[in-house]
């Protein structure tokens, strides 16, 4: 199997675990503060994979200390993207934050390409175009049909509407840069065990802050049994999932990586079409189907583009 294969297969089983977590196991999380499960999934990554990487790749915490900025602008945007999509989800649909998410992340390989980073390389094929196209408009016409209130939810008025959509917007951008640094800090030795472990290390400690003050508190009292349910089922459908796009890294091109992740809203429309529970409102339904045509295109032709591979120095588990 080429290593471009094994690429898109993990970021295909990213897709398929992340819809499946919101489709069939959302409520288990709305249940409980976000930034309690935050901070326990995301430090017990930390923990583990730095103390892993430590005994069997000792040579990559070194080559990670001599790359400390991009350590910290990694860590930057890990921590704005999950703090501003979880803010976002307490205001607007979840379906349109998701899609919103998604779309921004192809949407900022493109602006990373306009300021001149290297690993934002993206395929110059007309489908490519016409599809990231779509996802832009499919993009603003949600935000508009949220903010005059024609989505399926909003906490709030015009202004709630608003923030909702800039986070959500923010939050797909983030995660843009998040792919497009981590493939320079695997240019400079450091693989995806380790950096999995080291750019959620600022996250933990703000979603660990959150919790004390309350800044999620729901008002329902987990008993530690379920707690530690819910957090080892944490462990596998967000953080390891987040781990495969990791793995992805160095064998595929960054824009290859965002076209796929971005189909995430079209397989869970595919579940929840199969599922029967949900229903959406005519005009979420409308950008979503708009969404999907512009994902599909742009990730056939990234897919079928032969993009210029990032560097790979470091490829173990």
């Amino acid at each position: 199997m080429s290593s471009t294969h094994l690429g898109l297969i993990f970021c295909l089983s990213f897709v398929t675990l992340e819809a499946f977590q919101a489709v069939y196991l959302g409520a288990v999380f709305q249940e409980v503060d976000s930034f309690l499960i935050g901070f326990w999934v995301f430090g017990i990554s930390v923990v583990g994979c730095t103390v892993v990487t430590a005994i069997l790749r000792p040579a990559e915490l070194r080559a990670s200390v001599r790359a400390w900025r991009i350590v910290l602008t990694l860590n930057l945007f890990a921590a704005i993207t999950w703090t501003t999509y979880f803010t976002a989800v307490q205001l607007i649909e979840p379906a349109v934050v998701f899609t919103i998410f998604s779309g921004m992340v192809p949407l900022g390989t493109i602006i990373g390409n306009w300021m001149g980073l290297p690993e934002a390389v993206s395929p110059k094929r007309r489908l490519v175009g016409i599809g990231n196209a779509l996802n832009l408009f499919s993009i603003i016409m949600l935000a508009a049909m949220t903010i005059f209130g024609w989505s399926g939810f909003v906490r709030g008025g015009w202004l709630a509407a608003m923030s909702g959509v800039g986070l959500s917007a923010l939050s797909g951008g983030c995660t843009a840069f998040v792919i497009l640094y981590s493939v320079r800090l695997n240019g400079k030795g450091v693989g995806p065990l380790a950096q999995f472990g080291l750019r959620f290390v600022l996250y933990a400690l703000i979603a660990g802050m959150a919790f004390m003050i309350g800044l999620d508190d729901k008002g329902s009292s987990t008993q530690a049994s379920d707690l530690k349910w819910i957090i080892l089922i944490g462990l596998a459908v967000i953080a390891f999932p987040l781990y495969l796009v990791q793995k992805a890294v160095p064998l595929v091109s960054a824009s290859m990586i965002a076209a796929v992740t971005a189909l995430g809203p079209a397989m869970v429309f595919l579940m929840q079409l199969i599922d029967g529970r949900v229903l959406y409102s005519t005009a979420t339904f409308a950008g979503l189907s708009l969404y999907i045509s512009g994902a599909l295109m742009a990730t056939w032709g990234a897919t079928r583009t032969q993009d210029p591979q990032p560097s790979q120095p470091s490829t173990e588990v």
